[in-house]
């Protein structure tokens, strides 16, 4: 049997140097600016721990450093790189994840823009990728003077993951045990998670994938 694929649209906290930049894999990645990288050991990070977990394979990592998920006339923007989650050769793939919305929330973006440019996003990824298992991570809870926002936009998210239909879940950080000061305190800088933070989201992704792969 053929290993299913994984690809990810995400920020800073799924990049990793060599991979989320590789134009070996898809030529428009090639700038994609990275926040991880060795010394960070890159079989700790979340996507690399559910892979392994789940016997998946990758297919495309579109993660971008400090890229919010809307914009539609901006390349860093997720709803623009959506676009591109399929290999240069064509693969396309079987396992989507969409960890994106940080960067929107910390940058005060308008809720209304953040939730039509999500909607957009996964109607893209579906027109793309019509058989596609979606899994759409939400905003953690990771400051308690962000909480009401962080909860606003989680909102938006669902909607939009509802919407989208069948083959499109949400993944909730938000209500995991890394909340408030467990997001922090397992962080290397209040936001991009240490190995430890790393393998905790690793361990909610996968306990929504594993229901559905």
């Amino acid at each position: 049997n053929k290993r299913k694929t994984l690809s990810i649209l995400g920020d800073s906290i799924s990049t990793y140097r060599s991979i989320s930049d590789d134009e070996g894999a898809n030529p428009t990645t090639r700038f994609n600016p990275y926040y991880y990288r060795e010394p960070f050991p890159l079989d700790k990070t979340y996507w690399r721990l559910v892979m392994s977990r789940l016997g998946l394979e990758l297919c495309v990592n579109n993660s971008w450093s400090g890229g919010n998920l809307s914009g539609r006339d901006d390349e860093s923007s997720g709803v623009m790189r959506a676009r591109e989650l399929s290999r240069k050769s064509g693969e396309s793939p079987d396992v989507i994840i969409v960890f994106m919305g940080i960067n929107d929330l910390g940058r005060r973006v308008a809720i209304e823009v953040f939730a039509e440019d999500y909607s957009l996003t996964l109607g893209t990824i579906k027109e793309n990728h019509p058989g596609a298992l979606v899994f759409c991570v939400n905003l953690p809870d990771r400051d308690i003077l962000s909480r009401a926002d962080a909860e606003i936009f989680n909102r938006a998210i669902d909607d939009a993951v509802r919407k989208a239909g069948e083959n499109f879940f949400t993944v909730d950080l938000f209500g995991s045990e890394l909340r408030g000061d467990r997001y922090y305190m397992n962080t290397l800088d209040g936001l991009h998670p240490d190995e430890d933070g790393m393998r905790m989201i690793a361990d909610v992704i996968e306990e929504v994938m594993k229901a559905h792969i």
